[in-house]
């Protein structure tokens, strides 16, 4: 099964399966293995926005992963986002050195966020997107 086949299961399974009320949605990506899953996600979030598309690679020996958003609803969303890398025994680098930046999504729209690794250890990305508000 290709990357998108995982992760549109993952995502669909999470969502029948009533996923916890949480703060936002996180997509974890391993770009060793190429899997992608959806960790946890806030019902209301996933109600209004949907992970398209993970795409990852190299730059000169560094990862890269991007994780494309969709807007599943006509309002406009005010969202946060970011991506905090891991290394191979799971542990976080710098994850307080990446804050989360903020993302305007327009109804059905559709938009991206990338992060690149702060070093070569880096192999596992975790993009985490919450909602801050919803204009009306």
């Amino acid at each position: 099964m290709n990357i998108m086949g995982k992760i549109a299961s993952v995502a669909a399974f999470a969502l029948a399966a009533g996923c916890v009320e949480t703060a936002g949605t996180r997509v974890e990506i391993d770009t060793e293995t190429g899997d992608a899953s959806v960790l946890e996600c806030s019902t209301r979030l996933a109600s209004k926005v949907r992970v398209a598309k993970v795409t990852y690679g190299d730059v000169e020996g560094i990862k890269r992963a991007t994780v494309t958003l969709e807007s599943k609803v006509h309002k406009r969303l005010d969202l946060q986002a970011r991506i905090v890398w891991s290394d191979a025994e799971g542990s976080d680098i710098d994850a307080d050195a990446k804050p989360f930046r903020a993302i305007v999504l327009d109804g059905y729209d559709v938009t991206t966020v990338t992060g690149v690794a702060p070093n070569a250890r880096a192999v596992k990305a975790r993009a985490q997107v919450r909602e801050t508000d919803t204009a009306e």
